[in-house]
């Protein structure tokens, strides 16, 4: 649940963290693999730049695209 309004976090190591309900805002998440983090669920990536991010599996492209696009919360598929 934090805050990452317009911060540059390319080259954050993602792993075992966890990102529920935090807010990405205008972030630059360039890169980044959050493959191998806990959760995303919850969380905006509105106006993000997402060029080479690499999320989770369980998150499908069209909850990305609403959260990059109208800034809905990711929610995952069981």
């Amino acid at each position: 649940s934090c805050d990452f309004r317009h911060l540059n976090l390319q080259g954050l190591i993602a792993s075992g963290l966890d990102f529920s309900n935090s807010y990405f805002r205008q972030a630059d998440l360039r890169g980044i693999d959050f493959s191998q983090s806990i959760s995303l669920r919850g969380a905006s990536i509105h106006g993000a730049k997402i060029s080479g991010v690499y999320f989770p599996a369980s998150l499908t492209a069209e909850e990305i695209n609403l959260s990059l696009q109208h800034g809905t919360r990711m929610r995952y598929k069981d």
